[in-house]
């Protein structure tokens, strides 16, 4: 049985990708803003003390690759229990986990860990040092 047997299951199963990356990509979005709004303060000492746009977005972005790299393991070894328990659960499903499908996932995290990232990084180096050394 694949999802091409059953009408309108790929269509759904598309659906359900999109839903999921796009609350990924809020949910890193989220975190990274909240991180922002956390380190305002530390921002505002940073440009007081002549540090540029770059240097001062830096506290906001963490090392997206290492975090990538420490999640894809994890990540890959769900899918595979996940594959196995609806293998067991229904035998005659064909659940296939590839080297496309792999890297096409890890693509997509980091490239929604770069776009979450990145506007309140961009954030964070348009603030105003007074206005940031003023935030409680």
């Amino acid at each position: 049985m694949t999802s091409t047997n059953i009408p309108g299951l790929q269509t759904f199963i598309d659906a359900m990708i999109a839903l999921a990356i796009a609350i990924g990509l809020l949910v890193i979005f989220l975190t990274m803003y909240t991180t922002v709004i956390e380190r305002t303060r530390d921002i505002g000492v940073l440009k007081s003390l002549g540090a540029n746009r770059s240097l001062s977005s830096a506290p906001c972005s963490p090392s997206l690759p290492r975090s990538a790299s420490l999640g894809s393991p994890p990540a890959l070894g769900l899918s595979y229990a996940v594959r196995a328990a609806f293998l067991a659960g229904f035998p005659t499903l064909s659940i296939l986990i590839t080297r496309d499908w792999i890297l096409r996932a890890a693509g997509i995290a980091l490239g929604g860990a770069i776009i979450g990232a990145s506007y309140p990084a961009w954030l964070a180096s348009r603030k105003d040092p007074v206005e940031a050394l003023s935030y409680d």
